[in-house]
């Protein structure tokens, strides 16, 4: 036999290869197809779920096999990864019967749940478009309490009401619990009572917060949250017990995951501002504070979500019984248009400070509008007061103009960014960059932070 004889005796086998294969890859989602209406109509959902499944994976435009696929899905147990199928197929840009059942659906479950847990702000809750948070499992949280004030006037009230705000958020919720340390590096949270900045006032107006919350948190891990509260206002005078208590109280909500702020003036998670100050948040000073129902409503609903940022690695995280965030929150779109209405709000009652242009900058960003990221984070360098906000406004800046291909701006900001704190995340930052300028390759995004 020739080797010409050879080569088409070859070609022919190729060819019959290629119809058969083609025949088969035709004809098996039809078998799937047909196999799991049929599961279906015995009410076998979970074969008809996995035989449909297949069909629908095979071509998810098609019509009978995404309707089928969702009357499959509807009748599992609502599991995360159900759950998450559903609601990709809801939020598709395909407008068809399985695109309304699934859309139905959603409804129904978010329905339900707002029923159970009533009347909340859980859309004001996420960092970033995730939710942030602790292992329910893990509790008690561990909290170190550190006076570096270097003030030994300090009153002995600060520590006993810093104790008690801790105690109504476990009082109250009935899921969280606390456990003080006196061992820093064993502590989830962390509250530092610091001295007031200098740099606060201009003439005669002064502008100041009473306390922040910073996450520390590296990718999905998250290490610890940081409460700073200061010791005395820029008069020089000790805060009131009220005055603590409140403030204290209001951050814990922070460290517990709340990130964003409740637009309601009858909760304590309620962003409000003071002419005097033009603070972030004040603390009534007439009266102790209590959690509203819709705080409380908010931390439970909270940590029956699946975290995106936790303190247990994803694959040992208990995922039983939790809620996949976007059936609450809607799509990462979604929530970023919602951040960016907060942060509007926030600039508008504090123009003054640099956190509403942050806020602004990072929705700007999760929605690729980079050029207003960018306006608004350089609006924010302009209305920094200290090095932790300068270095979170010129990280960021790095960030967006890294995304954006900018890539010597964005090394520029950088090296600014890790000569006021050399951190891991501006050191693989500024690899990151540095990789994308030597290939010449557009860079990954990278997600602006906090």
């Amino acid at each position: 036999m020739t080797s010409k004889n050879n080569d088409k005796i070859i070609t022919i086998l190729i060819c019959l290869f290629a119809v058969v294969f083609g025949a088969t890859f035709k004809l098996l989602p039809v078998y799937y197809y047909n196999q799991g209406k049929n599961a279906l109509e015995k009410e076998n959902y979970i074969n008809a779920y996995k035989k449909l499944k297949l069909a629908y994976n095979t071509n998810p435009k098609n019509k009978d096999y995404r309707y089928y696929y969702i009357e499959a899905l509807s009748n599992l147990t609502p599991s995360l990864p159900v759950q998450k199928e559903i609601f990709e197929i809801s939020s598709g840009s395909e407008q068809d019967s399985a695109q309304q059942s699934a859309s139905q659906i959603v409804a129904d479950w978010r329905s339900r749940i707002y029923s159970k847990f009533g009347d909340n702000y859980i859309e004001q809750v996420p960092l970033e478009g995730g939710i942030i948070r602790w292992d329910i499992d893990k509790m008690p949280l561990k909290v170190s309490i550190i006076d570096n004030s270097n003030n030994s006037a300090l009153p002995p009230y600060y520590l006993e009401e810093i104790k008690r705000a801790f105690g109504q958020w476990q009082s109250s919720t009935g899921i969280i619990t606390f456990e003080l340390t006196e061992h820093i590096k064993k502590a989830d949270i962390i509250v530092q009572i610091l001295p007031l900045p200098e740099d606060i006032c201009s003439g005669n107006e002064c502008k100041y917060v009473v306390g922040f919350t910073t996450p520390d948190y590296k990718g999905k891990k998250l290490k610890k949250m940081n409460i700073t509260l200061y010791d005395k206002d820029p008069f020089g005078n000790f805060f009131s017990d009220k005055e603590l208590y409140n403030t204290i109280l209001h951050e814990i909500g922070h460290a517990l995951g709340i990130m964003g702020h409740s637009y309601s003036s009858g909760d304590l998670m309620y962003m409000s501002t003071n002419n005097n100050t033009n603070s972030f948040y004040m603390p009534y000073k007439s009266s102790f504070q209590y959690l509203s129902s819709q705080d409380i409503n908010t931390v439970k609903l909270l940590y029956k979500l699946l975290p995106d940022i936790t303190n247990t690695p994803p694959d040992k995280l208990n995922k039983k019984g939790l809620i996949y965030p976007p059936i609450i929150l809607g799509t990462s779109k979604q929530i970023s248009s919602r951040k960016l209405e907060e942060a509007k709000n926030y600039i508008k009652n504090a123009p003054d400070l640099a956190g509403g242009y942050i806020d602004m900058g990072i929705a700007y960003s999760e929605l690729n509008k980079y050029s207003a990221s960018v306006k608004a984070f350089e609006q924010a360098e302009k209305l920094v007061k200290n090095n932790d906000e300068k270095y979170i406004v010129l990280y960021n800046l790095a960030a967006v103009h890294l995304n954006n291909n900018n890539i010597d701006k964005a090394l520029n900001y950088a090296h600014k960014a890790q000569k006021l704190s050399n951190t891991d995340e501006v050191q693989e930052l500024i690899m990151n960059i540095n990789h994308s300028k030597k290939t010449h390759n557009k860079a990954f995004k990278i997600k602006v932070n906090e």
